[in-house]
């Protein structure tokens, strides 16, 4: 077995011809000349007074300024400095601009922009946006042209792709957010999959394959609304907020489920929160981490995304605040019924309605223009053709695809000093909904799900429904008083890990969603397993890779196929599916680099699912069903991702005659193929059937699908652990095994609420976009590793690990 450190070399490098990686050093060079500055002093007319920015050992800026309307200048200044070219791309991708800097290749990415509407939403939003949100924008957007107007050497990719960047705009940035407001939004598409289930298999079996969640799997708030605790701020009695409604004042239930630990829990006897953000990964990193300090009174640190002001998951010096995605059930697809003879006639409730029609023309370079036609229902996009194959119009309902201003919300996050202020803010979020931890300096910990959840009249979200009849109108969203939320709950944690959040007993339809919970009880097994948790112990949660259901089917393995009294699987006791088995029946359950039992059951669990459902699902709906998502820029993975693996423990236990199986042959076979593939794909020697050579991971670039610009600009690839049930999530795409090409760790998050200074963070590749940086791929190793950088929260800690100090002035007056 090779040692750790050859191990994690990226493969790309150790097996690159020599051409290829003068290539690579000679960009690397090219765009070195290119880098910003980040020393000395640049006037910017638009500032109120001079700015300090102070770069840490990781490129992180701590930046300081005399208020927050130039903190929000000089973090557009910045995200230009690093992140121009991701930036070009997001708002292309939001406006449907794409084709005209990559032809025909981006065309469909622009037709799907285009027709849920980004930049229309954009406009709707930034007419409703409060004066103070307004203006926070309008001074990130003048930083960003700021930099533009200091004509600094692009990017390389400017120039390879002949492109010169326009001015940056506000719609830009609104149009940007509101595309990962639906990026972040569930439910639509599971929608069509269980429909399909359904008239491929009909109802029974359908059942089998459909959305459920494991009975012995956690819940977040069983009861919907915990307020069992104090809120420890000086006030008396059982907290109490204008926005709730009653909570259970008797401790009922499991509290909640995220990952904020209290401080009786905690080893530093403060609180502590912790967040990592499943997202796809790649070069640049989504993530950008930054320090603001302003003189009126903004002190705040944490991850921002480029091409969007503030911090969006962080501390300030009262409260930190960290996300994940709730699952809840927002969106719906309707059935339209268009008038045969005018075909922007549609009709609801007997009668005929006007459509809305959009006729949007996408620019391709070297192409004619293309003209997409967009239609539009009460109801939403009419979507086929962009995400949808259905012989009827099928329109999106999303709560993402409404005006609102979710932005306001996220500026009171990072001024919010308690309790209160955290709930105020989180009424202000509309979409996406997401699951909101809190943990602040007085003690308290708490939890909140942010966003409208749809009320229907009828039905429950889980197939398309006819538009026509107005029977299954959305009549309203659950009021936010009575939305899942928690403060102090009485066992002292909670944790959210994409699973169900509340309990039967909860009076609304959050929809089925949910991820299978795995994640989330063995979070919960780790905090549980010992007295109090550590600061170290965090880590070590981030990191685990241990595989709960991975282990239920080798309990399941051993009843069928029981050893002998001299250790041999019961009628296996030789051949390929022996092998197999006996590496199952020894895995240790985690999933490691090494594992040779983890690598024997990822193959495993693909040659049943193959031999299972092929002979009932057509190709295409076979990979839906393992959760291969619509577009691979914009929807990578859908609703069912991650379901099978219940199903088939489910099939495996107590369906199998429904399904016309022989149990122990079907297992025999699929043992054989799997030591078959495994021989085929990694060599004869067993020792190396390790899972880091099946699994690894590249951080790949825009312009990294083209073989050689791919060896320049990509990262990769690296054997990296885990997969889509472990804690640490590096998920796959099912027409692309074994890669962790889906989801993975796109940051990690530790803060102690006793020392803001001892705040720990981490996010793949670097702070950097551009090639020739130090900082374009010096994370990834530590990220890999379970390591983290300090975010310096002090001015003492910042002067500590200054490595560059950049001044940015006014116009000296003359």
């Amino acid at each position: 077995m090779p040692g750790t450190r050859e191990y994690l070399k990226p493969r790309s490098v150790r097996g690159c011809p020599a051409k290829h990686i003068m290539l690579r050093t000679l960009f690397k060079q090219w765009s070195h000349r290119r880098q910003p500055q980040l020393d000395g002093r640049i006037y910017l007319p638009a500032l109120h007074a001079p700015v300090t920015i102070h770069r840490d050992p990781w490129g992180i800026p701590h930046i300081y300024t005399a208020d927050r309307h130039d903190a929000w200048l000089a973090q557009g200044f910045v995200h230009a400095q690093d992140r121009l070219w991701q930036m070009e791309l997001n708002r292309r991708a939001a406006n449907g601009t794409l084709s005209a800097v990559f032809g025909r290749l981006t065309l469909d990415t622009d037709r799907l922009a285009r027709t849920l509407g980004f930049a229309r939403l954009a406009r709707r939003t930034w007419a409703s946006l409060d004066p103070a949100t307004r203006a926070d924008v309008v001074a990130y957007t003048a930083g960003v042209n700021a930099w533009l107007h200091n004509r600094p050497p692009l990017p390389i990719e400017f120039t390879l792709l002949h492109h010169q960047p326009q001015p940056w705009q506000p719609l830009d940035t609104l149009a940007y957010g509101r595309l990962q407001m639906w990026a972040l939004t569930t439910g639509a598409m599971g929608e069509q999959i269980q429909a399909r289930l359904v008239e491929a298999l009909g109802a029974e079996r359908a059942a089998d394959l459909g959305l459920r969640y494991p009975a012995g799997n956690p819940t977040t708030v069983p009861q919907g609304i915990e307020t069992g605790g104090v809120w420890q701020g000086g006030l008396l009695g059982a907290w109490a907020h204008p926005f709730l409604g009653k909570g259970t004042q008797d401790g009922a239930g499991r509290g909640s489920n995220g990952w904020v630990i209290a401080p009786e829990r905690s080893t530093t006897g403060h609180a502590i929160l912790c967040n990592d953000m499943h997202l796809p990964v790649g070069t640049p990193s989504l993530w950008y981490a930054m320090h603001l300090h302003s003189d009126d009174g903004l002190h705040v640190t944490g991850f921002t995304q480029p091409g969007l002001p503030y911090i969006l998951v962080g501390h300030n010096a009262s409260i930190a605040w960290g996300a994940t995605l709730s699952y809840i059930d927002c969106e719906d697809l309707y059935i339209e019924r268009f008038h045969p003879r005018h075909s922007t006639y549609y009709e609801f409730k007997e009668h005929w309605q006007q459509a809305e029609m959009y006729e949007e023309l996408i620019q391709v370079r070297r192409r004619p223009p293309h003209v997409e036609k967009v239609i539009v229902t009460h109801h939403g996009p009419i979507i086929n053709g962009v995400l949808a194959d259905h012989s009827q119009p099928l329109a999106l309902n999303s709560m993402a695809l409404r005006p609102e201003t979710g932005m306001v919300g996220f500026r009171q996050l990072m001024e919010a000093h308690h309790w209160d202020d955290f709930v105020t803010a989180v009424s202000q979020i509309q979409s996406p909904s997401l699951n909101l931890l809190y943990a602040d300096t007085q003690n308290n910990i708490g939890y909140y799900v942010c966003g409208h959840a749809p009320i229907r009249a009828k039905g429950d979200g889980t197939v398309p429904v006819p538009g026509w009849s107005g029977d299954y109108e959305w009549v309203g969203h659950i009021p936010f008083a009575q939305m899942p939320h928690a403060l102090n709950p009485t066992q002292g944690f909670i944790v959210s890990a994409n699973h169900r959040i509340t309990g039967d007993a909860y009076p609304y339809d959050l929809g089925r969603m949910w991820r299978n919970g795995y994640r989330a009880r063995r979070i919960e097994q780790l905090i549980t397993g010992q007295a109090q948790v550590s600061l170290a112990d965090c880590r070590r949660f981030h990191t685990d890779v241990y595989h709960i259901p991975g282990q239920e089917l080798v309990h399941l393995l051993h009843e069928i196929f029981p050893e002998t009294s001299d250790g041999e699987a019961n009628f296996l006791s030789e051949g390929d599916a022996a092998q197999a088995l006996a590496y199952l029946q020894h895995w240790d359950g985690r999933l490691d680099i090494h594992s040779i039992g983890g690598a024997v059951y990822e193959v495993f669990i693909r040659q049943l699912s193959q031999a299972i459902l092929s002979p009932h699902v057509s190709p295409d709906l076979l990979l839906k069903l393992l959760g291969l998502g619509q577009n691979p820029l914009m929807h990578p993975v859908n609703e069912f991702h991650g379901q099978w693996l219940v199903s088939l423990l489910q099939i495996l236990r107590e369906s199998s005659e429904k399904w016309h199986l022989d149990r122990r042959a079907l297992l025999e076979t699929c043992l054989a193929q799997t030591t078959a593939e495994l021989r085929h794909t990694l060599g004869t020697n067993p020792t190396q059937w390790q899972w880091g050579r099946l699994h690894q991971i590249t951080l790949a670039h825009a312009l990294g699908d083209a073989p050689v610009l791919g060896r320049i600009f990509n990262q990769g690839p690296y054997p990296i652990a885990g997969d889509e049930n472990t804690v640490a999530q590096t998920s796959i795409r099912p027409d692309l095994p074994y890669n962790n090409n889906a989801i993975s760790i796109s940051s990690r998050l530790i803060v102690d609420l006793g020392d803001m200074g001892n705040t720990w963070g981490v996010h793949p590749p670097g702070q950097s976009g551009q090639l020739g940086s130090p900082h374009y791929g010096n994370l990834i190793q530590p990220w890999l590793e379970g390591e983290y950088y300090q975010l310096a929260w002090t001015k003492t800690q910042v002067t500590a690990v200054t490595q560059h100090t950049l001044t940015l002035h006014p116009p000296l007056v003359p």
